[in-house]
């Protein structure tokens, strides 16, 4: 595996669940918090990093509707982005967002607690006086 497929911000970020047009794209967060719409700044020549718009959404519903606005209303209407599109992108993602148990870094280990034995023997009862 590559650095770079745990990387948000590169182009090869392995957990891209969809993209919007060539500059937004929803992501699973790398700690499986929750969906992430992201936007590419580009810097030349079309080469740019991914960097977050709006983090840890949960519904698909909210993705949804918060998105559009989020975006450049250039880049809406050059790239012919409508909610009706965007709700096409989205169709495959459930309705809650729900992280995979397979992830390591998200299961609690937790040891039964085991209560120490109670003892009302005190220190004059372990040393007795001569």
């Amino acid at each position: 595996m590559s650095i770079l497929e745990t990387c948000e911000w590169s182009d090869d970020y392995r957990a891209v669940v969809a993209t919007i047009g060539p500059r937004f794209r929803v992501i699973v967060d790398r700690r499986a918090f929750g969906w992430n719409l992201q936007q590419r700044r580009a810097r030349r020549a079309g080469h740019g990093r991914w960097f977050a718009v709006a983090s840890f959404i949960m519904h698909r519903e909210v993705l949804s509707s918060r998105a559009i606005p989020l975006m450049h209303s250039g880049y809406v209407k050059d790239q012919g982005i409508t909610q009706e599109v965007l709700d096409a992108a989205l169709a495959h993602l459930p309705e809650r967002f729900s992280p995979e148990p397979t992830y390591d870094h998200l299961t609690v280990h937790n040891r039964p607690r085991v209560a120490a034995p109670v003892s009302y023997k005190t220190a004059h009862d372990i040393f007795p006086r001569p």
